[in-house]
């Protein structure tokens, strides 16, 4: 493994509430691409779940053993699917990423009346009576996903949003506004202490 920095950045949060009968990780993927369409690409390329407290019903995860190639390369189906229908559960964990691309990948911890405790990769799930939500964005960081051989699936490779990236924001913006304006305040200051244009 080549050790190298992370990408970082600062973290905004984007706090709201889902409804019952809400498709869970539809309307996550929704929010998240309204997040991402209000925000520059440079302030905003990568979600990810903070929290989550609340309850569903109708949940379908993919569990473990979820290998697309084997060692010697070919592609295996060992993702079973359970599927959990007219039962409710607590929300214990929701963690995940999101993508500018519309991806994402969920997954799911959740226990039922007994307390039993049941997690995997989220496929679906309904809301039962209310989802609250938290996710986070990372200032000049992107979640890009490229196919990893290794896997056979779309792997996250985090990227740094360098600052040549940054060509058009607020910042720079203001910047250039500002010295426009004293070069042109200059320009104005001299031609008037020089009415006739002599040097």
């Amino acid at each position: 493994m080549t050790i190298v920095v992370p990408p970082s950045g600062n973290v905004n949060g984007f706090a709201f509430r889902l409804q019952p009968n809400d498709k869970l990780k539809e309307c996550l993927c929704q929010i998240a691409q309204i997040v991402f369409a209000r925000m520059p690409k440079d302030e905003c390329s990568s979600l990810f779940v903070m929290t989550t407290v609340g309850s569903l019903k109708d949940v379908t995860l993919r569990l473990a053993g979820a290998s697309k190639t084997s060692n010697g390369g070919e592609k295996t189906t060992t993702n079973p699917i359970k599927k959990w229908q007219n039962e409710r559960f607590e929300i214990v964990s929701l963690v995940g990423t999101f993508s500018r691309d519309g991806s994402c990948h969920l997954h799911l911890s959740m226990s039922d009346t007994n307390g039993a405790t049941f997690g995997g990769h989220l496929m679906d799930g309904v809301v039962f009576t209310t989802c609250e939500v938290v996710l986070g964005c990372i200032h000049g960081v992107d979640f890009p996903r490229a196919l990893d051989d290794r896997t056979g699936y779309m792997e996250l490779l985090p990227r740094q949003i360098l600052k040549n990236e940054r060509w058009f924001s607020r910042w720079n913006l203001s910047s250039a506004s500002l010295w426009i304006a004293i070069g042109y305040t200059l320009h104005l200051v001299l031609s008037k202490s020089n009415p006739s244009g002599k040097k």
